[in-house]
């Protein structure tokens, strides 16, 4: 399937521990990959504490194979999460959360993942997560 010509993928950090991905439209595989690594380097290369809202409203379902890419991301990266991720809110409407379900059956998060309805929600519990006193 080929890739949304209008597809925008941000990782905000500006509120940082609180980052948010903004997912709209489906991107190249080529651009799908350059965003996990700026994951990498931005958040999960400072080695601290974190929580992600992920606003996936406007995306389009990844196909088979951008499902294997996100799976082998967090494969690769899966102990960067497990030590400095304490959770995930997931915005994101049907379609999009049974994809993510199949990720996580590939490869199972190593921390708390919820989908919410409202990016106020997700923020709001990301924010909550961030207040409990590390493990």
């Amino acid at each position: 399937m080929p890739a949304d010509v209008s597809f925008r993928l941000l990782v905000d950090v500006s509120r940082w521990p609180l980052v948010i991905v903004t997912y709209e439209g489906r991107p190249s595989n080529e651009a799908l990959e350059a965003h996990l690594e700026e994951i990498e380097q931005k958040v999960l290369a400072p080695k601290e504490r974190f929580a992600q809202v992920i606003d996936q409203r406007r995306g389009l379902r990844p196909d088979p194979v951008q499902r294997s890419m996100i799976a082998a991301h967090q494969r690769r990266m899966a102990d960067a999460y497990e030590r400095c991720c304490v959770g995930e809110a997931y915005v994101a409407p049907p379609e999009l959360r049974g994809a993510m379900t199949a990720v996580f059956w590939r490869e199972p998060p190593r921390y708390p993942v919820v989908f919410v309805a409202s990016l106020d929600e997700a923020i709001a519990w990301a924010q909550a997560r961030l207040a409990e006193p590390p493990a």
